[in-house]
């Protein structure tokens, strides 16, 4: 992050927070934190991930999604955090530093401030180092242009600053020099770089950068646009360790499973001395202490069979017999567990992490989809693509109904549904939460909502649609039936079933 905007977004940050208390503390990735920041009325949310060279220190409305695990180092911050009242901040911004003064606490590790370095990370500190808050200087315009390793010793002349200064007037490089030197920028911008976005400035990069009000809304906007879709990865990249982990397990369980079957087999195999026993039991059926005999089987001919010498001949025969039941009773067992095991492992080769008990079916028995991305797979959904290119999915049964909002659904997707009425869920996927939708696609997964409904034969439903993170599941609810705490608003829409075929998902995208 650029150590000017940096400067502006501690100095919206600092009035912001004062005053508010922490109550949770979650870690969605390695490096990332979210401070849930107590607000009545609204979600808030302190978001930090340290990166260099663009790290990202934002607050959101909307939090990322999290693993149902919490990470040890978040829960270690958040028994020392929670309900900590946070009364003030200190910025370092040359050095892109913010800390945060808290409430006091009594126990020792009840430190005075929460610090947040967008290069090195989050900790809580005692006291904050020497010079820590102190303002810099600032050289002279015609230093700074003259002199290229000016930022050494002037860490906030940074090189985009330096780069804009020299691609300006002269006039205009004094004014946005003295703009950023005395604090009084009032705008700052957001610009695309390649297929993603380049850290907020307080100043244009370029002539189409969007502009924003205020360092806040842009770090948020940046936040939500690059973050977002990183933890998004993040997740898959989590599964697909997990996946790792299970494939190792379960073939580690079939290897133990062959072990068993050769031991059941050897069992077996004493039913033909147990056979031969019996067949010439009269010879020494009255004997003591035989440690063998010598036997004709019926089908197998002469052998030799060994016995106890502690047990009579037919307590030897029952033991052989015995021994052989028990592995004609293992065998349909081993069997069912090998199908078992071998399910699980076709499964994950899928992509899928939820015990299912067939390949290819929900876990309600329905049919569900063959070979869908990751994150969906073991859910009886459909998928669809808008024209303009965003993800639908719907579900096919109350299960995957219940089951896509937490599974498929981040918080800042759509959620369809027909008004007064049964019908599936409809989720529409977003990259971020400041992502425009067109009216098109919004239209489009209401019509696919619309024809799994009871008003699927009607030619017209009114769909109505909501953010998913204002959709709850309430305990005691039958299966699919949801909460909805506010609407973002109602289509009317024409059912035309052609839609199903023509925005159809290939499964393999």
């Amino acid at each position: 992050m650029e150590a000017n905007f940096f400067r502006f977004l501690c100095a919206g940050l600092a009035p912001a927070l004062t005053g508010r208390r922490i109550d949770k503390v979650f870690g969605p990735a390695p490096g990332v934190w979210v401070l849930d920041i107590q607000n009545p009325g609204h979600p808030l949310h302190l978001i930090f991930r340290p990166a260099r060279p663009a790290g990202h220190l934002f607050l959101s409305n909307t939090k990322p999604v999290n693993p149902q695990t919490a990470p040890a180092m978040a829960m270690w911050f958040r028994k020392r955090l929670r309900n900590r009242k946070i009364l003030g901040a200190v910025a370092d911004w040359p050095s892109l530093r913010l800390a945060l003064h808290l409430s006091p606490r009594t126990d020792p590790d009840g430190k005075t401030f929460l610090l947040f370095d967008c290069r090195g990370g989050m900790s809580l500190e005692d006291e904050l180092p020497a010079g820590f808050g102190d303002a810099p200087d600032w050289p002279a315009l015609e230093d700074v242009l003259g002199d290229p390793d000016i930022w050494r010793e002037y860490p906030h002349i940074s090189p985009p600053l330096r780069q804009a200064l020299a691609a300006l007037p002269e006039d205009q490089a004094h004014a946005l020099y003295f703009n950023v030197a005395t604090g009084s920028s009032e705008t700052f911008h957001l610009a695309r770089q390649g297929d993603g976005w380049a850290a907020p400035l307080a100043w244009p990069a370029t002539r189409d950068a969007e502009t924003f009000e205020s360092a806040l809304e842009a770090a948020t906007a940046y936040g939500e646009r690059d973050l977002f879709p990183m933890l998004e990865m993040e997740e898959d990249k989590g599964q697909t360790l997990q996946l790792k982990r299970l494939r190792k397990k379960v073939k580690r369980n079939l290897a133990r499973l062959d072990e068993e079957e050769g031991r059941l087999s050897a069992l077996l195999d004493e039913q033909v001395r147990a056979e031969a026993l019996q067949a010439e039991l009269y010879r020494f059926k009255d004997a003591e202490g035989l440690e063998s005999v010598d036997v004709a089987h019926p089908e197998h001919g002469p052998m030799t069979v060994p016995l106890n010498p502690h047990l009579s001949p037919t307590e030897n025969m029952e033991r052989y017999f015995k021994l052989a039941s028990k592995a004609q009773r293992g065998f349909p067992h081993v069997a069912r567990r090998r199908a078992e095991l071998l399910g699980q492992l076709a499964r994950i080769d899928e992509g899928s992490l939820t015990p299912q008990p067939a390949p290819g079916k929900a876990a309600d028995g329905s049919e569900g989809p063959a070979a869908l991305p990751k994150r969906f797979r073991g859910l009886a959904v459909s998928l669809f693509r808008t024209t303009d290119g965003f993800t639908v999915i719907r579900g096919k049964n109350k299960k995957a109904n219940h089951d896509i909002l937490s599974k498929a659904a981040s918080p800042f997707d759509y959620w369809f549904h027909v008004e007064d009425g049964p019908s599936s869920h409809v989720i529409l996927k977003r990259d971020h939460p400041g992502q425009a939708v067109p009216e098109r696609s919004l239209v489009q997964a209401a019509v696919l909502c619309g024809l799994k409904s009871y008003r699927k034969d009607d030619g017209k439903a009114d769909v109505m649609y909501a953010l998913v993170k204002d959709v709850r599941k309430v305990k005691g609810f039958n299966l699919g039936q949801v909460a909805v705490d506010r609407k973002e608003g109602t289509l009317r829409v024409d059912l035309d079933p052609g839609l199903e075929t023509s925005l159809a998902r290939p499964v393999d995208l």
